[in-house]
């Protein structure tokens, strides 16, 4: 590999991982918003307020879903809402 290659390698693995820190810093603020929105919030209006479109809010929906962090449930105006393991730890200040 000649230096351009390398140099290309290291610039595309960077920007990979700077998006994959974007993906992840995204996903706490949703989570954050929506354990502070108390289900008085749709979905797609708490990712706009912090900047998601409607694509990515989805996105983070389904990564949280398959963490087990949150799950489908109407909550008011939301349809989704902590685990239950996730509130009594809430709950318990842990």
């Amino acid at each position: 590999m000649n230096g351009k290659h390398l140099m290309y390698s290291f610039v595309k693995i960077t920007t990979a991982f700077q998006k994959k820190i974007k993906r992840m810093r995204d996903k706490d603020k949703f989570l954050e918003a929506l354990i502070k929105s108390n289900g008085h919030h749709n979905v797609i209006d708490l990712g706009i307020q912090i900047g998601l479109d409607e694509n990515a809010t989805m996105e983070i929906i389904t990564q949280l879903l398959s963490e087990y962090k949150i799950e489908y449930t109407v909550n008011g105006v939301c349809d989704y809402s902590l685990m239950r393991s996730q509130n009594r730890m809430k709950g318990s200040g842990k």
